[in-house]
């Protein structure tokens, strides 16, 4: 073997370290990926066992990393139309688009024809919004037909997506709309006998691709002239399935090749992680299977890139699947194609040596130091354990608040109506989240299992707060209800249990629960997992990140803690400390709420933990223990300083203000109300009990 060929093999060795370190290894792309999917999960039970939402790209591949961070991509499908690409598939009494695909469409694209039998077509539309008729007399579907709709919910325009501009320090999220067809295009089928040569993809997995069918994406090709009504064919849930099927070392170029896509200024915006996806896959199509080594890592990156070079030497990158569209058809300038070809070159030529000076994810100085004999101290640079934490404890914490997310959406939905009503509704669909367990695989299943116990602590003290208005007592239903939602998490189902007794004056049965969630409440490891407020920088606990670690990324019971929230139908119970955050705003303040981000505020909610100490403190005050109810004020007083990552921050000095007034320390309850409205000056019930005060 020559120096070169050693060289170049020990290179490859010690980047493929570094790409473990920083959590390209196959752990952690499994963990991404089950935590993409468990999240899919919750979509698909919340919509009754309806996949209509998808969660695609780079993190649910698993092909990024901290430096990459990649955007969640979420696709969702719009059930109401049924698109069909031969009138053999016309389903009577339902909105039938027919793809047509002619002399006037671009490869790869469509437009969708309105179909229907029963009356004069030209008769019942008429050019608007949704619809146009084209020069042929056909009903044609407009790509901007959704536009409107969705625009109203904040998002703005991103190429083919719509993306919501997120808060600081929350990832922004680009969702695309699209509709689904259950049969692939001709054109796409041709790809179903193409040869390969190392035996990938496998006719089975070819098999399994075609069955995800296709979804059409509103955008209009670069090249056809048309304007408004051309849908992109994507076959975005089959090359997912592609995806997974591969190994490693494949994973790892795709990831050197964004890393690059990130580095290099005369990239941005011009070739697509797409399209480096769209490379991957053909070189894996036509080399053999033991070409992807370990060994052979900047080989086959380089192979990668040459083909990219190639690729844009001819303005040609053609889909995996419908090679008739080329995906830089209209996209790269000539000044653009000159400077890319002469950047690639270099790299190409340097044989994996440009990594070296790459900076992102300080892969560069992490190469350097496997080199180094002698050990490198770099406070900037963390380990691979470190790191396969970190990336777990994010994995983990963004699941839990997935699930109150998805939970709160859900209720969203019975908000306003009577109380009754809203406990029917609900146990309701409890039962139809139940009913779909048979037919669900083990990540549905146990998002079934979570989001039913959160209706059922919901249910729970929803039927104590109506009983107790109507008969001044808890039903024995509401604690059987309560007690098959304990297991949500460290503290908020237990909390809203003792919330439940304490409202009925059962003080000794309070002061058990709470002395259970004081003892198992382990502050080193439990995270507070609130999803009601995006944005703030996200603060790791290093308890948590190892039992993240240690587990499966989706078993997150034991070491989340939820805020404590109340819909207003649970008003008998909230103590009187919480009862005017329903009212936290002014009618001017809720017609500027943002229809997304501030649903929360339709709720009185807090921390679990300032919440345990406020019972406590409420409890032993009844219960005639001035010792340990100063002890729960002072745990009150301290929790912002002992726990940073407190969200509903003004609703904890709230809290402490009205202690201060209950023992009878008016001017330091002034003071935290003075605090409450710094941190929020609107939306604030502090502007309710300052006014009570000075009065």
């Amino acid at each position: 073997m020559s120096s070169i060929q050693r060289s170049k093999e020990q290179l490859s060795l010690r980047i493929s370290e570094v790409l473990d370190d920083i959590g390209v290894s196959d752990e952690m792309i499994q963990k991404r990926r089950q935590a993409a999917l468990f999240k899919e999960s919750i979509f698909h039970v919340l919509d009754n066992g309806k996949t209509t939402k998808y969660l695609f790209g780079s993190q649910s591949e698993g092909t990024t990393t901290e430096g990459i961070n990649s955007d969640d991509d979420v696709l969702f499908c719009l059930p109401d139309f049924i698109v069909i690409n031969d009138w053999s598939h016309w389903k009577q009494r339902e909105v039938n688009l027919l793809m047509v695909q002619d002399q006037t469409t671009a490869p790869g694209y469509c437009l969708l024809q309105l179909l229907r039998s029963d009356v004069p077509l030209a008769a019942e539309y008429v050019p608007n919004d949704t619809y146009c008729i084209d020069d042929k007399g056909r009903v044609i579907m407009k790509n901007t037909a959704l536009h409107q709709m969705f625009a109203r919910l904040g998002m703005v325009q991103h190429g083919p997506a719509l993306m919501i501009p997120m808060r600081p320090g929350a990832r922004e999220t680009d969702f695309v709309y699209a509709l689904s067809c259950l049969q692939w295009p001709t054109e796409a089928r041709r790809w179903l006998t193409r040869d390969n040569v190392g035996g990938w993809p496998t006719a089975p997995l070819k098999s399994e691709s075609e069955n995800c069918g296709c979804f059409l994406v509103p955008v209009d090709s670069k090249i056809s002239g048309l304007v408004g009504v051309e849908w992109r064919i994507s076959t975005t849930l089959a090359e997912r399935h592609l995806m997974f099927s591969l190994n490693t070392i494949h994973m790892k170029c795709y990831v050197m090749m964004k890393v690059l896509l990130k580095s290099y200024d005369v990239y941005h915006d011009v070739i697509s992680s797409y399209m480096c996806k769209t490379v991957l896959l053909h070189c894996v199509e036509n080399t053999m299977v033991d070409f992807w080594q370990e060994r052979n890592l900047i080989t086959c990156f380089d192979k990668l890139l040459c083909v990219l070079y190639n690729f844009i030497a001819h303005v040609q990158c053609p889909h995996f699947v419908i090679p008739g569209n080329n995906l830089m058809a209209g996209k790269i300038s000539p000044l653009q194609q000159q400077r890319l070809l002469e950047v690639l070159a270099r790299i190409i030529r340097s044989e994996g040596r440009m990594l070296l000076d790459i900076q992102l994810d300080n892969i560069g100085e992490r190469v350097r130091q496997k080199f180094s004999r002698l050990p490198v101290f770099n406070p900037y640079i963390k380990s691979r354990l470190v790191m396969h934490r970190l990336v777990s404890g994010q994995l983990s914490v963004n699941s839990a608040r997935f699930i109150i997310d998805g939970i709160e959406t859900y209720l969203n939905i019975y908000n306003g109506n009577c109380c009754e009503n809203t406990i029917k509704q609900i146990v309701c669909s409890y039962g139809d989240i139940r009913k779909l367990n048979p037919q669900l695989n083990n990540i549905q299943k146990k998002s079934v299992s979570y989001l039913s116990q959160c209706l059922c602590t919901t249910i729970g003290s929803m039927i104590a707060s109506y009983y107790i208005s109507k008969h001044g007592r808890i039903p024995n239903i509401a604690i059987k209800w309560l007690q098959s939602g304990l297991n949500t998490d460290v503290s908020s189902s237990l909390l809203k249990l003792a919330t439940v007794y304490y409202s009925v004056g059962k003080l000794n049965v309070t002061e058990d629960i709470l002395t259970r969630i004081d003892q198992t409440y382990d502050r080193n490891v439990v995270f507070p997992a609130c999803n009601c407020i995006a944005g703030g920088i996200q603060l790791h606990k290093e308890g948590f990140d190892i039992a993240a670690n240690n587990g499966q990324v989706n078993d997150f019971r034991d070491i989340v803690s939820y805020c404590v929230r109340f819909m207003y139908e649970e008003v008998n119970i909230v103590p009187l400390e919480l009862r005017h955050e329903f009212l936290r705003s002014s009618q001017e303040e809720i017609q500027r709420r943002h229809p997304l981000f501030d649903r929360w505020m339709n709720y009185a909610v807090v921390d679990s933990l300032p919440y345990l100490y406020l019972l406590q403190y409420k409890v032993y005050n009844s219960l005639g223990k001035n010792e340990e109810k100063l002890r729960a004020l002072q745990k009150l007083k301290n929790v912002m300083n002992e726990e940073p990552r407190i969200k509903h921050k003004e609703t904890v000095y709230n809290l402490l203000g009205q202690c201060m007034e209950q023992e009878n320390l008016p001017n330091d309850a002034f003071h935290y109300y003075e605090r409450s409205l710094q941190v929020r000056p609107q939306h604030n019930a502090a502007n309710f009990y300052m006014a009570r005060l000075l009065s």
